[in-house]
């Protein structure tokens, strides 16, 4: 009985210490606003292309073991039936260097299939997770499209004896119990809905539904992976013919613990390169930068600079994400056609 004690107590502290060091114990990313993906499951297919993006995190650098995040996400709208026609469009088709980004489209029901992969480090601790989900959009209106979407996956919690560095060498309790690998695989729900015009948007979203407790070693912690709750609105102001505001605001929620709201602004220059200041409450600025670049590539670099008391320690945060968008193959056939019409026409014109 004393040794069971001893053993709950030992990872209950560990882990503890970890898990509860920082409310927000889902991933968060500067470019969220973004790509509001990244946050909600209903959120993928808002414009007829394929989007696909990767981004790294790395905070606290220069310190050994500090929070480091990597994610790959990517979502499509998909034709529900079979002969349904194409539901991408033609993207692109110039191979522009700086492109014009992806238009959201509206007053049209969707079908949309996505997926993430991500690892989170701090220290000994790693989480891994993968994440299938399905969205459906429907119109309200001409001008507003409503969505609903779930995300359902794995995830993979683990502990690394490697990265211990403990006090007492010979901790007996601690080589007996945590000493070999611990881990724990649980499965996990995600949920949200939209709605979006094509400069409007709203989401909300609740990642970690399932509230599940930490176990290691068939020992219960008494640790949770709370229930996280997301708010993100944003809209699109024109300025000019070639420039937009687009003022952003996400509300971060978990239990017993604080809100914490994201809010900023970006400019974007003709629909291709964007800069943006957010400002995180009680803890950083971030700036950001991004551009399209050749072939449908696009780049987003975000450096956060924490305001509160560890700002010396912290050493900022560096962010960058790498994306892709796909349309559908181009058609030559239709082309041609359209530019035999456009010269029957302009010949009909001169007579």
């Amino acid at each position: 009985m004393k040794n069971m004690i001893l053993k709950s107590a030992l990872v209950f502290t560990v882990v503890s210490t970890v898990i509860n060091i920082n409310a927000q114990q889902d991933y968060q990313f500067a470019n969220s606003a973004f790509n509001p993906y990244l946050l909600n499951p209903a959120a993928g297919g808002m414009t007829d292309v394929m989007q696909f993006e990767i981004t790294s995190r790395s905070q606290w650098l220069g310190y050994d073991g500090g929070p480091r995040t990597f994610l790959a996400s990517g979502n499509s709208q998909f034709a529900f039936k079979k002969g349904e026609k194409n539901v991408l469009s033609e993207f692109n088709v110039k191979d522009e260097k700086l492109f014009e980004g992806p238009k959201v489209t509206i007053a049209k029901k969707k079908h949309v299939v996505g997926g993430k992969i991500w690892n989170d480090n701090i220290g000994p601790f790693s989480k891994t997770s993968f994440q299938g989900s399905y969205a459906y959009h429907l119109p309200l209106s001409k001008k507003l499209n409503f969505g609903v979407g779930i995300g359902l996956g794995m995830s993979n919690f683990s502990l690394d004896q490697n990265k211990v560095n403990l006090y007492q060498t010979d901790d007996n309790t601690y080589n007996q119990f945590l000493g070999n690998s611990s881990q724990q695989n649980l499965g996990d729900a995600q949920a949200g809905f939209v709605v979006y015009g094509e400069k409007f948007y709203f989401g909300f979203s609740s990642s970690q539904i399932l509230k599940n407790s930490v176990v290691l070693n068939s020992i219960m912690t008494g640790s949770n992976f709370n229930r996280h709750y997301f708010t993100m609105m944003k809209y699109k102001f024109a300025l000019t013919k070639t420039l937009n505001l687009e003022p952003s605001l996400i509300v971060k929620s978990v239990s017993n613990s604080p809100l914490s709201l994201d809010f900023g602004a970006r400019i974007i220059t003709k629909n291709r390169s964007w800069a943006s200041i957010q400002y995180r409450s009680g803890n950083s600025l971030i700036f950001q930068v991004g551009s399209n670049l050749l072939k449908n590539l696009y780049i987003c670099y975000a450096y956060e600079q924490s305001t509160g008391k560890l700002r010396v320690a912290s050493n900022g945060t560096h962010e960058i994400q790498l994306g892709f968008y796909l349309g559908k193959n181009r058609n030559m056939e239709d082309e041609l056609k359209d530019g035999k019409k456009k010269e029957e026409k302009a010949q009909e014109n001169k007579q």
